[in-house]
């Protein structure tokens, strides 16, 4: 697939934009730029873990505030350190060809990363996360690709992790909490966007 037309709306609004043939590319490249940032919040993201770069960053002796990886009775205080780390990494829920970035969370950590969190976010986005349409595309997209088999992940009871179909409005264990649009990057971030093309994530 050419991606240059994504990579160009991308770069029009104003985010940093670069392909990757591969995850593991993508990750000699974070390496690199992550060189001169000591601490590293990672939000929730199974593009990452597929990637292996918390580890890496590890091994080199960065700290790297993870709540995946985190003991229960240090989640909270994980997820308050991530928004005080040098750089920032997740993905994306969806990436309209357009550029705009679409982000829908429970909890909202990631959220309040990418609003107003570290100066450096780096968003590493499978090419399964595109979509050619507008923002509804990006939602339907997400309660219908990624929610399912998040929820079974975490073992929620929720409609879609029974059905792999949203129920809307009856969804007390639900994870479609809080949507963010992403048309530009935030005053005072900088944001990179890595699309790979292979499938990552959900």
């Amino acid at each position: 697939m050419d991606y240059t037309p994504i990579l160009a709306a991308l770069e029009k609004r104003g985010f940093r934009a670069h392909t990757f043939a591969t995850g593991a590319e993508a990750k000699a490249y974070l390496l690199e730029a992550l060189r001169d940032c000591p601490c590293v919040g990672i939000g929730g993201s199974v593009s990452v873990r597929d990637i292996g770069l918390s580890q890496a960053l590890r091994d080199r002796g960065h700290t790297v505030h993870w709540h995946w990886e985190a003991e229960p009775e240090a989640r909270a205080e994980t997820l308050r350190l991530a928004l005080d780390a040098d750089a920032y990494l997740c993905s994306a829920n969806a990436l309209l060809h357009d550029g705009r970035i679409v982000q829908i969370d429970g909890t909202g950590n990631r959220l309040a990363a990418l609003c107003y969190g570290p100066p450096k976010i780096f968003l590493i986005v499978g090419k399964n996360k595109l979509v050619d349409g507008g923002l509804l595309a990006a939602i339907a997209r997400v309660k219908r690709e990624a929610c399912p088999p998040n929820a079974r992940r975490l073992n929620l009871d929720t409609p879609c992790a029974h059905t792999g179909a949203c129920g809307e409005g009856t969804c007390g264990a639900s994870m479609c909490r809080l949507t963010l649009t992403l048309d530009r990057p935030p005053n005072g971030r900088e944001v990179e966007v890595l699309l790979v093309d292979e499938d990552l994530g959900y």
